[in-house]
């Protein structure tokens, strides 16, 4: 059909250009056409074939747009239909095998349309479980009260969450790509370094306090860090990622809480640390039945001290008197500081009466060996009162604290320097 129109429109466009020319050679045209037409004969014909042709190829190419190639797709169809019903499965004279053929053939398609149905939406679901994942790590990164970076093996941070660029008072576009050695006091990572490369390297992990800076105001922040190494095996990239959390607050309640139980000026426990430690072990004795002794320890002619020398010099007599205290007793013993020049000390455990006095003995000979403050050589002694806390006598924390305080009042009366049990072990 295609090849038929084109030979018709060829034909036609041929016997215009036939006639053409048999116009002008019966000299249809006026004399000055002719004679233009003569002049330039070549020219005109040239260009009359030219302008045939684009009309036949424009002519050809709308007709195959608009009819040729629908009458393809519309033959196509026919043909995939025809294919169906001549397949060998049919049977051409059995209209009822036809229909089951055809409905096994739209069953089997509508199996398939919803097996890509559920498996599109099985890849939906899952992209949605990633996405959702993603958002939910993302939060937990953003929005932690814990430092987290990630760094590569160079050390360049690739990865940082906004509570350190809070903590050190740095911009988030400042610290990404960085060397973090660049954010961190390099005095105090010195002192890690090689511990961290050692555990890193056995264990890929490493754990420990640490001191960062803020770098505006130049204030010291205490972390507890926790790093780990991956290793991608593929590939063997290496990242690390940092976890710290701010001890800040942890060690200001420390803080607190040590300065709440303990001498400002000596640093040993105070009263109310005193008063926690005789409860633990009066409780401890409705259990064990255990015995312990308190000693009650006031240096003698204190005063003399600080009317002398003054009372910085006598400040300077307790600091190293509590040290000197502190270092005669046993690490289970305890020395706490009462009120002036006054201590007591808890000895604990107690095996034998030998072991208390020994003890109380040996806190007098330290005591009494001279003190040297600004080249002055300051003699000091002591008076000691010991009482035995025996189990299942009913005694509260006031009753010994009294009767200890009473015996060493008479050993004060017997001449000073001596130690006075107020009851037998």
């Amino acid at each position: 059909m295609y090849k038929k129109i084109a030979f018709q429109i060829t034909v036609l466009l041929s016997f215009i250009f036939i006639t053409f020319q048999l116009l002008v050679f019966f000299r249809f045209f006026d004399e000055d056409t002719l004679n233009v037409i003569h002049n330039h004969r070549t020219k005109i014909n040239i260009l009359f074939v030219f302008t045939l042709l684009f009309i036949l190829f424009s002519f050809i190419n709308m007709i195959n747009k608009w009819f040729i190639n629908p009458l393809k797709k519309l033959n196509k169809e026919i043909n995939e239909k025809t294919n169906i019903f001549n397949n060998k499965n049919i049977h051409e004279n059995n209209i009822t095998d036809t229909f089951k053929y055809c409905t096994i053939m739209i069953d089997e398609i509508n199996k398939k349309d919803f097996q890509v149905d559920l498996e599109l939406s099985m890849l939906t679901k899952e992209k949605q479980a990633i996405m959702s994942h993603k958002q939910l790590t993302s939060s937990i990164f953003n929005n932690s009260q814990d430092i987290i970076i990630i760094i590569d093996n160079n050390g360049i941070i690739t990865r940082v969450n906004p509570t350190f660029c809070k903590l050190i008072g740095v911009k988030y576009e400042n610290l990404l790509h960085q060397p973090l050695i660049n954010f961190i006091n390099k005095i105090a990572y010195k002192n890690i370094k090689a511990s961290l490369t050692h555990e890193l390297n056995s264990c890929h992990n490493w754990q420990g306090e640490f001191t960062i800076q803020h770098l505006i105001n130049k204030k010291n922040i205490p972390l507890y860090v926790k790093i780990n190494k991956f290793i991608d095996k593929k590939n063997n990239h290496i990242q690390y990622s940092i976890i710290a959390t701010d001890l800040t607050t942890i060690k200001e309640i420390d803080r607190l809480v040590y300065i709440n139980h303990h001498d400002s000026l000596t640093e040993l426990p105070n009263r109310v640390a005193l008063t926690n430690r005789l409860n633990d072990e009066l409780n401890k004795q409705r259990t064990e039945c255990h015995k312990f002794a308190v000693v009650f320890i006031d240096l003698d002619n204190f005063k003399k001290i600080n009317d002398n020398y003054g009372h910085q010099m006598g400040d300077k007599v307790l600091k190293i008197t509590a040290y000197k205290l502190r270092n005669s007793v046993k690490k289970t013993d305890m020395v706490a500081r009462l009120s002036g020049d006054e201590f007591i000390a808890i000895i604990n455990p107690v095996t034998t009466q030998t072991d208390v006095i020994q003890t109380c003995e040996r806190i007098l000979n330290i005591l009494q060996q001279p003190i040297i403050i600004n080249n002055q050589k300051i003699a000091i002694s002591a008076s000691l009162g010991c009482y035995y806390a025996h189990p299942k006598q009913h005694q509260t924390i006031d009753d010994i604290l009294s009767q200890a305080d009473i015996a060493m009042y008479k050993a004060k009366m017997t001449g000073k320097g001596r130690i006075v049990e107020c009851n037998s072990f």
